[in-house]
C-alpha cells in the first residue's frame, strides 16, 4: 500500500467526518429533550470505539497502512453510530425514532442546500456524482453501486449487497429503521441541492438478501 496520501484519501475520511457530526447532530437533539445521553454515547464510545479527533488526516492516519486505517475508521463509524441509536430507539421507543428522523432530514437539507452552494447541480448525473461526496457508502474500491440507466433526467442505481448490515446486526438496530433513515437524508439531500428533482428507492426481498434499486429524476 502505498505511502503517499492523495485525494481520494482526503475524500473518503471527510466522508467518515460527515457522519460522524450527523451522529453529534443526534445526540445533540435527544440532550435537549432527555437526560442520561451522555452514558448512552459514552457506553458506544467504550463498546465500539473513539470518534476520530479534530486533527487533518496527515497528523493521525497510520501511512503505513492506509487502506486498513480508513476502512477501519468506518466500521468504528458505522457500528458506534448504530449502537448509540439502538439504545435511543430501546429507550424512547417511537418517539426515539421520530425524533432521529427528523435530525436525518434537517441534516439531509443541510448537507444539500451546502452541495447547492458549492456545486450547482443542473441535472441529475451531476447530483449523483455529488451525492457520494456526501453519503458513507463503504470503500471507494467496494464499487457498491451500478448505474443502470444514466441521462440529464434520471439517473438509476443498484446494488444487491447492503455494506451496511454487518455493522447494523453487530450493534443489534434494526436494520429497516436504518434504512428509513438513510431513505429520509438522501430525499432530503436531493431535494434541497436542486428542488426539480427527487429520489426514491424500493428494496426488494430475495431469499433473505435485500437488493435496492435507487432513483435520481426530474419532477
Amino acid at each position: 500500500m502505498s505511502r503517499f496520501l492523495g485525494p481520494i484519501h482526503h475524500w473518503l475520511f471527510n466522508k467518515i467526518k460527515l457522519y460522524e457530526d450527523l451522529e453529534k447532530e443526534v445526540v445533540d437533539a435527544f440532550k435537549e429533550q432527555y437526560d442520561g445521553i451522555e452514558k448512552i454515547v459514552e457506553n458506544n464510545i467504550n463498546e465500539y470505539g473513539e470518534r476520530l479527533p479534530n486533527k487533518p488526516l496527515e497528523e493521525i492516519i497510520d501511512t503505513g497502512n492506509i487502506h486498513g486505517w480508513l476502512q477501519s475508521k468506518i466500521v468504528i463509524s458505522e457500528t458506534r453510530h448504530a449502537g448509540i441509536l439502538r439504545d435511543l430507539f430501546n429507550t424512547y421507543k417511537d418517539d426515539g425514532v421520530l425524533l432521529a428522523n427528523s435530525v436525518y432530514k434537517e441534516n439531509g437539507i443541510k448537507c444539500g442546500l451546502n452541495a447547492k452552494e458549492q456545486y450547482a447541480p443542473s441535472n441529475a448525473e451531476e447530483l449523483y456524482k455529488i451525492l457520494n461526496n456526501y453519503i458513507l457508502d463503504g470503500m471507494p474500491c467496494d464499487n457498491i453501486n451500478n448505474v443502470t440507466d444514466s441521462t440529464a433526467n434520471k439517473v438509476e442505481y443498484k446494488h444487491d449487497t447492503c455494506l451496511h448490515i454487518n455493522y447494523w446486526n453487530k450493534a443489534g438496530v434494526e436494520p429497516n429503521k436504518m434504512y428509513d433513515l438513510r431513505r429520509i437524508w438522501t430525499e432530503s439531500f436531493i431535494n434541497s441541492a436542486n428542488p426539480e428533482f427527487k429520489y426514491q428507492v424500493t428494496i426488494e426481498e430475495d431469499n433473505g438478501n435485500r437488493k435496492f434499486h435507487h432513483t435520481i429524476f426530474k419532477k
